[in-house]
């Protein structure tokens, strides 16, 4: 059974590519635009435009000192020190 079905299968792409082929033969003109389109398309995802610039030279963010560490503070809470089951249970 999957003999047929690969066979089926074949017939119906060579099908299809005879019918394309015949198509671009009798047509070119109908097939170039989108063609072209898809080129690209698929030529802008390959190389994108951030790409194309040459001065690549962004001003640094921050500066380049010495880094100090944070500093950090506990802030008091209003809960209680207690480490039991809350009130709610």
């Amino acid at each position: 059974m999957k003999n047929r079905d690969r066979t089926i299968g074949y017939i119906i792409f060579g099908l299809i590519a005879i019918g394309l082929l015949s198509s671009i033969f009798s047509n070119p003109g109908a097939y170039i635009i989108p063609i072209l389109v898809f080129g690209i398309v698929f030529w802008l995802y390959k190389y994108p435009p951030n790409r194309w610039r040459y001065n690549r030279t962004t001003p640094p963010r921050f500066g380049k000192g010495k880094r100090r560490n944070a500093t950090f503070r506990v802030i008091n809470g209003s809960k209680d020190d207690s480490d039991d089951t809350p009130k709610y249970h």
